[in-house]
C-alpha cells in the first residue's frame, strides 16, 4: 500500500479547503477513490508529493 494525500480544492487550481490521508494500492485506485468520496467535487491526488490525478 501507498500513501497518498488528497487535497479539497476551492475550485480547480485553487486553494487547498481541506486536506486527507489515504492509503491505496496504485494511482488509479486513489484516484478512484477520491472521486468516490463525497466530500471531493475538486481535488488532486498526490504521492510523495507529486501530483498523479485530479477529480474536475
Amino acid at each position: 500500500m501507498k500513501h497518498y494525500r488528497v487535497n479539497k480544492l476551492a475550485k480547480p487550481g485553487g486553494d487547498v479547503v481541506k486536506k486527507k490521508d489515504m492509503l491505496a494500492a496504485s494511482d488509479q485506485e486513489a484516484i478512484r477513490t477520491a472521486a468516490d468520496s463525497e466530500d471531493c467535487p475538486v481535488c488532486d491526488v498526490l504521492r510523495d508529493g507529486k501530483k498523479v490525478g485530479s477529480i474536475l
